[in-house]
């Protein structure tokens, strides 16, 4: 269980600080996201304050379903946390696998895939967890 709830703490985090810097600070979030001299997105396109607003809400519901997993856990509840990451998490890394291209550095490309990667892998181990306990 403790794997559980460290991976739907690190989904709820992650997709929540996401989702709060795009929704309340939408042009910081373009011209600087992930932070740590990265930039990824400016470089997919224009900006858009709309479009912008609209993913940093998708991932705090998305993340508050992860932290409302852990407040109040049920098997149903976590397992629907996982399914809607994965609905989102294994496109969107198939999108950046497709266009790696326009990353413009090596670690970019790393850090980039490395970061997704854990947001498609992280539900799929607790869902395989729970088939394997059954009971929370």
């Amino acid at each position: 269980m403790k794997t559980v709830k460290a991976l739907l703490y690190y989904l709820g985090i992650s997709n929540g600080v996401t989702g709060i810097w795009a929704l309340f600070f939408p042009k910081q979030f373009y011209t600087s996201f992930p932070g740590f001299g990265f930039h990824w997105i400016d470089i997919m396109g224009p900006f858009s304050d709309h479009l912008t607003r609209d993913v940093g809400a998708f991932f705090c519901a998305i993340g508050s379903m992860a932290i409302f997993a852990v407040i109040r856990p049920a098997i149903n509840k976590i397992r629907l946390a996982c399914y809607s990451n994965l609905v989102f998490a294994v496109p969107h890394l198939i999108y950046h696998c497709y266009m790696i291209h326009m990353f413009p550095t090596a670690a970019d490309k790393f850090w980039g895939i490395l970061a997704l990667a854990l947001g498609a892998i992280a539900p799929v181990i607790i869902l395989l967890k729970l088939n394997v306990t059954k009971s929370i």
